[in-house]
Parts: structure tokens; sequence; C-alpha cells
């Protein structure tokens, strides 16, 4: 049956929005010449969980997903606003969809074609997870702890995110802008693999992996900008090709960025301790330190 309704899609937002954590956690920044203080820096990232592929890893996904899912009944207002400015923009965007379809599809261009062309490659699984076992398996052999745990929580923020994506894909089946359809039709639940564009799974899988090497990574100032350049550019791509409506790659995107923030969070050791206070004693500095994890 074919539907022509907003009711599914303020569902389909609404459970985007739920089973995301928006808490955000950002680790503290701080500079010195201070040797002693480099070395406490430096110590700092070492209070993440050691990522290892085990069965315990495994379980890691069912009891991140449940924490995932009932977040909201801990919510605070503040996380509550942060929810509706992302249901907000995602029924903005909803309205102008046809609009905005138009007007790239306009401007497109040779030179549009060919970024597209390379950036859809970050959003798409089979391009995507290989460079991350090699990563893996480089951490395991050179016991490089880093680069197991942004592998294996890369992974798993793909996966769970992936599993949310699909979810909503099966419950609308919102037809594609290359359909030739209106941006409001969509045909209701089923397990058709045809018509699934809300939202975008190539967003949902470059955010989710980009999310987490950014957030990983956060002390080498290129990577950040790099990571969430390329997953903004991969998002784009989607609606440059007319395979995605623009509300299709934000609402990927959002739930790709916030699945990738909630692991990288869950995983963080002493999360209940926000405020750390030390002291600081060296030839050149004497006092205290004091870092607030927000």
């Amino acid at each position: 049956m074919r539907m022509k309704t907003p009711k599914i899609l303020l569902a389909s937002i609404l459970f985007s929005v739920v089973f995301v954590d928006i808490s955000l956690s950002q680790s503290p920044k701080a500079r010195s010449s201070s040797d002693f203080l480099d070395q406490v820096i430096q110590a700092k990232d070492g209070t993440d969980e050691k990522a290892e592929l085990n069965k315990d890893y495994w379980k890691g996904y069912v009891t991140d997903t449940k924490s995932i899912l009932v977040s909201p009944l801990s919510w605070q207002r503040a996380d509550w606003i942060k929810a509706s400015l992302v249901a907000g923009i995602t029924l903005g965007l909803y309205a102008y969809d046809e609009d905005i379809q138009h007007r790239v599809q306009e401007n497109r261009n040779d030179t549009s074609d060919d970024i597209a062309k390379v950036a859809k490659i970050f959003g798409d699984g089979k391009y995507t997870l290989p460079p991350l076992a090699g990563l893996y398996i480089y951490g395991h052999f050179s016991e490089k702890s880093k680069a197991q745990r942004v592998a294996l929580l890369s992974l798993e923020s793909f996966l769970v995110s992936g599993i949310f994506t699909q979810f909503i894909k099966f419950a609308g089946h919102r037809h594609r802008p290359s359909s030739g359809d209106p941006p409001d039709t969509w045909d209701g639940p089923g397990f058709s693999t045809s018509q699934r564009s809300f939202p975008s799974g190539h967003a949902q899988t470059a955010f989710s992996i980009n999310t987490i090497i950014a957030s990983e990574y956060s002390n080498v100032k290129c990577v950040p900008a790099l990571a969430y350049g390329l997953a903004t550019l991969t998002a784009l791509s989607r609606v440059n090709d007319n395979a995605h409506w623009a509300s299709d790659v934000f609402v990927g995107s959002a739930i790709g960025y916030f699945t990738a923030k909630a692991i990288v969070r869950r995983h963080r050791k002493n999360r209940g301790n926000n405020l750390m206070v030390l002291p600081l004693l060296g030839s050149k500095h004497t006092g205290l330190l004091v870092s607030y994890q927000f």
C-alpha cells in the first residue's frame, strides 16, 4: 500500500532520535611545554578501554545497543533540545526536498560527478571494511592498542548504526528521487528491497566510522577535519547522484554520528569521574591541573 503521509516520516524521525544518546563526550585538551604535563596528556589516552576481538567484545554489542535504546529515559532538558533540533532540521529539509533536488540536478556537472564518484566510496562497506581489518591486524601484531581499538569501535559503530538504518528503511520504503516520484511517496512497512531511500546508508556508514576516527585521534589537529570532511562529501554525493533526498542524508548522517559518539563514551574508562585534579610540579610550572570531561 502506497502512502503519501508524513506520519511514517515522523515515526522514523522519532526512532532515529530516540535510539542515540545525544549527550556528547569530548576529551579535554591542555597545552604546555612542561615534560610532566606532556606525560599527563599522554597518559590520558590510556584511560580508554583496550578493545580486543573476543567474547566480551561481541557481548558489548548487546549492552551498548541496549544502553543506546534506553538512553532517552535519562535525558536532561538539554538533550531533548538537541533531539528537537535534529527533528526540526529533518522536517525542514523534508519540506524542501524537491526544491533542493531540482536545484542540485540543475547545477550538476562533470566535476561534481567526479567528486561524488570518489566520495561515495567512503560510505560503501565493501570498501571501508577491508581497511578496518587491516588496521586491526596492524594493531594486533605491532601491539598498537590504539589502532586495534579504533578498528573494533568503528566496526561496532558501523554495524549497530546500520541495523537502525535498515530498520527504518524497511519500515518506510520511501521512494528515491531517481524514481521520478515526489518526496512524500512512501510504501510503508515491508520486506521489499526496492525504494528504501530514507535514511541514507552511505551517509550513515561514512559518519559511523569517521566519527570514531575523529574522536579517537582528536589530539591530531588534521584528523577530525579530514574525517568529517570525507563523511560530509560522502553524504552530499548521494544528493548529487540523485540517489537520495536531502533529508535522507541528514538523518543517515545523524544516525552514524550520534551512534558513534555514544559508543565512544560507552568505552571510556572511569566514565563517572568527569573531574580530574592533578598536582603539577616541574621546573617551569607549579600548581594544579584541573580537567573536566563534558
